[in-house]
């Protein structure tokens, strides 16, 4: 990485689990020390890759959601992007399951763990977490996105897609945070929308 060039998500990861070679991790530190706005980006990935760890999402009781979703179902209608978005396919640069520490360790036991993964795009950087729920067999999927330009984070929508099909909506926060909970395990895509354009993840695999 050039010094002028600021760090990828991907790359502020593997500083942070300690992954970069003495030289790398040493220029970034320095990187980081000098540049207030990545201080910033690092502090809220190191609180995500910390709670992500130990944060278990539960379910709110039967009825809670009906309300809310019918109205957000409406909102999202109004502001779904036009057809004619260019839609950007994100690239992986990292997963937490497929750390060289882990070859050899039993596929059952790296299950246990939550799956950590970071996507790339021209547009924005995704951060998504997948937990599974204990002893139901359902998955949680929590994430954020980081766009490289001065877009707001918040008019993002998340659909979650499996066979070409929608299985959930979502917004983003202002933070660009947002969650999909209760995921039956399986292989999906998502589709984070803008009025700028569309970025495309997956396949994803939640298990």
């Amino acid at each position: 990485m050039a010094q002028d060039e600021r760090p990828t998500t991907a790359e502020l990861t593997d500083w942070l689990e300690g992954r970069l070679t003495a030289e790398a991790a040493a220029a970034l530190t320095h990187q980081v020390e000098n540049d207030p706005a990545l201080q910033e980006r690092v502090a809220w990935l190191r609180e995500f890759l910390q709670t992500s760890q130990t944060t278990i999402l539960a379910d709110p009781p039967a009825g809670v959601h009906e309300r809310p979703n019918a109205a957000f179902a409406a909102y999202a209608q109004s502001k779904r992007s036009p057809g004619w978005l260019e839609t950007l396919v994100a690239t992986l640069t990292a997963d937490n399951w497929q750390r060289p520490a882990l070859a050899g360790v039993r596929n059952v036991t790296l299950r246990r763990e939550p799956r950590q993964l970071v996507y790339t795009s021209d547009l924005a950087d995704v951060a998504l977490n997948a937990q599974m729920q204990a002893g139901s067999g359902l998955v949680d999927l929590s994430g954020q996105i980081f766009p490289l330009d001065d877009s707001d984070p918040a008019d993002f929508l998340v659909q979650l897609l499996q066979d070409g099909l929608e299985i959930r909506l979502t917004s983003c926060d202002t933070l660009g945070k947002f969650s999909l909970t209760a995921l039956l395990a399986g292989t999906y895509h998502l589709l984070l929308s803008s009025d700028q354009a569309k970025i495309e993840i997956g396949p994803v695999a939640l298990e």
